[in-house]
């Protein structure tokens, strides 16, 4: 299989910058994948799973929480809000994460329902991924 440029990179720090056979990605309109010669395109990301296949056919997956990615035929860019590989996250903290959210949507407070949504979905996609360590 054909591999292409992947850059992965958050405000803090560049996660890869390498060659990968695949990428599968959570745009804001659905999952995308890319291949090497992809048709060119840039579209927003949503909190989500990315999903890398090395050029070796290793893979690895890592939580997000948005961004942006841009597919052009030989490399793809991904400007990552948040990116964590799974050995990263710390469960526990994901977890208490999520049920502080959960007592929340009995009792918001000054939070908006749709911040205390993207919390949560946040904290599952941390936790699921965090539950991947073994791929």
């Amino acid at each position: 299989m054909a591999n292409f440029l992947l850059e992965l990179v958050t405000p803090e720090r560049v996660l890869f910058a390498e060659q990968v056979q695949q990428l599968r990605a959570p745009g804001i309109s659905g999952s995308y994948g890319v291949l090497a010669q992809h048709a060119p395109f840039l579209t927003e990301l949503d909190t989500g799973i990315i999903m890398i296949t090395f050029a070796d056919g290793s893979r690895e997956a890592l939580a997000t929480s948005g961004g942006f990615m841009q597919v052009r035929r030989d490399k793809t860019i991904v400007l990552a809000d948040t990116a964590e590989r799974a050995e990263e996250i710390n469960l526990e903290r994901a977890r208490a994460s999520l049920a502080t959210a959960q007592m929340l949507l009995g009792n918001p407070g000054g939070q908006s329902l749709d911040e205390i949504r993207r919390q949560m979905k946040r904290a599952l996609n941390r936790i699921e991924v965090a539950q991947m360590r073994s791929l």
